[in-house]
Order: C-alpha cells, then structure tokens, then sequence
C-alpha cells in the first residue's frame, strides 16, 4: 500500500507542512495548532477549527492514520470528537460520520491510531472540522494526518468492460457454419466472446457454402493453370468459372458434379463420364499438389452445387442451434426445412426462409425487442413485408 500525504492549511494561519511518508512515523514535535475559530469550508459546519487537506489532483483515498496532539504537556488539546466532510470534485461536500479520535499518551513510543476508513473513493479534498477538544479549551491540535491511496485504482477511465483505459466492448462477428469466419453484416459488442461469435468478420457467405472465387485461388496455388489455362490440356480451362463449368472434351459440365473433379486430380486414368483419362493425375503434372484439406475444400464447393457465388448455395435442410445476441442480423434461407431451437435475442433482426417447413422446436424464443422474420419460400423466394412477424 502506498501512503501520502498533501498539502495542510489550518484556520489560524496558512501554512505548508510537508509530512514524511513512512509508516508509525512519529512527527508529535510539528503538531498543528489553532486557537482561533473561524469560517469552516464547508456552508454546513458552522465557524469552528477546521483542517482541510486538498490534493492537486483527484485521490482514491482507501484508509488512514492519525497521531493526535502529542507533545508534553499537550495531549489535552488534542481533537476528541470531529466530523470528517470529504468533496469529489473540490465543490459539494459528503458527509464520512462523527468520530471520536484516543488521546495521546505524550509518549517518545506514541503509535498514533487507525482513523477512519474512506472505502476507496476518489476525493479532492478532506475535511476535519474539531467538534471538542480533551481540555475544552480554546485551542485545539492534531499532530499529523497520514492517508493511504490504493496504487492499483484506475485514475483513467474505466471502460464498459471495467478495465481501466481498456478498448471498451469488442466487437464479435456471428460464425453461423462454424468455420471460424465472421459474417462481416452480424455483429455484437460484449466483453466476452459469446459462442458462436468470431473477431474477425472474413466470411461473406456465413451459409458454409464456397463460391469460385475460393475455389480458383486452389487451382491457381496448385500450379493448375499452367495444364489447364491458355493450353487447356484435355480441353479442361479452370482460368473462368464459365470455361470450368464447360469441363473440356472431357467430361462436359458434369466435371462440376460427385466426386468427378477429385477424381481428375487424384486418381490415375480416373473414368469421370465413361472414358478414363490417359495420363496421370493433376496432382503428379503441377508443381504443386492439392493436400487433404484442399481437396476436401473442393469437394464441399462441388456438393453445394459447385455455385459461381456462395450466396447462389442453397442447402436442402438446417438445424439451427446458435444464439442471436443484441444487433445480430441474419438470414437462414433453405430450400426445404428449418429446425431451430435458438434464442433471438432483443434488438437481433433474423430471417428464416425454408420451401416447405420452419419447425421452432423447444427452446426457440423471441425476446421483446427482437425481429424475427418467418417466411416459406425458399432460395428463390422474395422477401414480403407482409411476412413479418414482430415481436
């Protein structure tokens, strides 16, 4: 814990008293002193013998400690009953309580006391405004005002997320296919990462689906257009997603269906569409070689349709499972059923559009404050507005 000790200005005269910051100090010899009341800081403590402490800056004050008047013959003028005002700002006042401080016993051993406790909060200044005195004299003392500061509080600004000076909420994307990509047009903030949410937002087809664009950077990384570019070996062009869905003399457009394209670039003297092909597979003509996870890329991309686009994907069926948190927009469009057992929460906006059935099995809800839109259609329906449905 670290200690500190600011500025002292007492009613009978100003002055400065830079006390010493080590603990059980013993400084009774310097003790402050006034003998003539006067105008209190504070509008509501009347005119009196008051001590205002006033750091330069805003201070979390968590404890403190206080050695009351010690020196010989002057215990007796120490503050026996005072009350404590402290101000946050250095202009309105709070009342900490009423408190009785132990008189000193004029010893050279004097220890002082534990004085009140602040329950960390900042402050700007303090304020001891002496009630009575042990003699009731005219005069009052207090030796010295030692207050403790927390070093771990936060003296910036503590963001939503109660870091100080943090970077605020994080902004997560929803991962829908679980691919570890976020769907860039749904998106929440929160401090902690919900399931089903990503930080990034790479995935503009959030469906599972590939489009060519994915599907030519595997062809082109794999050294495949040297064979099947300009030269069009086996009449086969992969350099346009209208000449490889043509598929070459080979195997026509059914190179784009089952496991045809796999085959072609993995299996020797593969029989696509009836007529083996007379030469090894692609992958020992490149300079590079499709590795597992590449293949099964690509094999995905051929099962969804082989689509020009990802958004062209349209799975048969889908079992919704993931929440949608506040600011989540999505649309789930099928071309058969939807299964869902998800909460759309409040201020999400979702669509589930299926060409023949949506079942909202148990657990499905719709928080007050949420959109949530249910339509039979399919992948080439048109959204209506008179499908809405508002909750």
């Amino acid at each position: 814990m670290k200690n500190l000790f600011l500025l002292l200005i007492c009613s009978l005269y100003s002055f400065v008293m830079q006390a010493q910051c080590v603990d059980n100090g013993n400084y009774w010899n310097e003790s402050w002193m006034s003998c003539t009341v006067s105008t209190n800081p504070n509008p509501a403590r009347a005119v009196s013998h008051w001590i205002l402490y006033e750091f330069h800056e805003p201070q979390y004050i968590d404890s403190s400690h206080i050695w009351n008047a010690n020196r010989t013959g002057e215990s007796a003028l120490g503050a026996k009953d005072v009350v404590i005002d402290y101000s946050p700002d250095g202009t309105t006042w709070t009342e900490l309580g009423t408190y009785t401080f132990p008189q000193a016993d004029e010893s050279s051993t004097y220890q002082g006391f534990e004085g009140p406790v602040f329950g960390g909060v900042f402050l700007h200044k303090i304020l001891i405004t002496v009630l009575n005195t042990y003699d009731n004299g005219s005069c009052a003392s207090i030796a010295e005002v030692q207050f403790k500061i927390d070093p771990e509080a936060c003296y910036g600004i503590v963001d939503a997320c109660g870091i100080c000076d943090g970077p605020g909420e994080t902004t997560w994307y929803v991962d829908a296919d679980g691919d570890g990509l976020g769907n860039p047009t749904s998106s929440v903030d929160a401090c902690i990462q919900p399931a089903g949410y990503v930080e990034n937002n790479n995935d503009n087809c959030d469906n599972g689906a590939l489009g060519w664009d994915d599907v030519f950077i595997l062809f082109d990384d794999n050294g495949c257009l040297g064979c099947h570019g300009n030269n069009a070996s086996g009449g086969l062009d992969l350099r346009t997603y209208a000449t490889a869905s043509l598929g070459g003399n080979t195997c026509g457009s059914s190179i784009l269906s089952g496991n045809n394209l796999v085959g072609i670039i993995t299996i020797p003297n593969y029989d696509a569409c009836g007529s083996p092909i007379g030469f090894p597979p692609m992958n020992d003509r490149v300079g590079g070689a499709f590795d597992a996870t590449e293949l099964a890329t690509l094999q995905a991309w051929v099962d969804g349709g082989a689509p020009e686009n990802c958004t062209d994907y349209c799975p048969e069926n889908e079992t919704i499972t993931l929440d949608y948190l506040t600011g989540a927009l999505n649309t789930h469009q099928v071309s058969q059923q939807i299964n869902a057992s998800n909460l759309v929460g409040i201020g999400a906006n979702i669509t589930f559009d299926a060409g023949t059935q949506i079942c909202l099995d148990p657990g499905f809800e719709v928080e007050n404050g949420a959109i949530f839109h249910a339509m039979i259609g399919g992948c080439s329906s048109t959204f209506q507005s008179n499908q809405l449905l508002n909750k």
